[in-house]
């Protein structure tokens, strides 16, 4: 029998420090799962963004929640380059490591 967890269980079972593996730039992202994450105070996230990274990766890293994020390339489509990723990197404040 199939076990279904609720958004608020689910999320639990990422503790702090956890390897996340993201997809998505915009559309197809787990959105409901980031802010869950966030809501729950996630902290040190380790993220691998496949193969690009966008809106949820940026809401994790805006956030606080990321310690370190590997991808080829973070931004939102035709938006630009995802703001909050941005703003720390241009500011030294958060060390991407680049898988490019």
């Amino acid at each position: 029998m199939p076990r279904f967890l609720s958004l608020s269980d689910a999320a639990a079972l990422v503790p702090d420090g956890a390897l996340v593996a993201l997809a998505g730039n915009v559309d197809m992202s787990p959105l409901a799962l980031v802010r869950e994450l966030i809501r729950q105070g996630r902290r040190g996230l380790r993220l691998v963004l496949v193969p690009s990274g966008g809106l949820g990766a940026d809401l994790l890293i805006g956030a606080g929640a990321v310690e370190t994020a590997e991808f080829g390339s973070l931004h939102l489509g035709e938006y630009g380059v995802a703001p909050a990723f941005k703003r720390l990197a241009e500011g030294g404040r958060f060390p991407p490591l680049d898988s490019g």
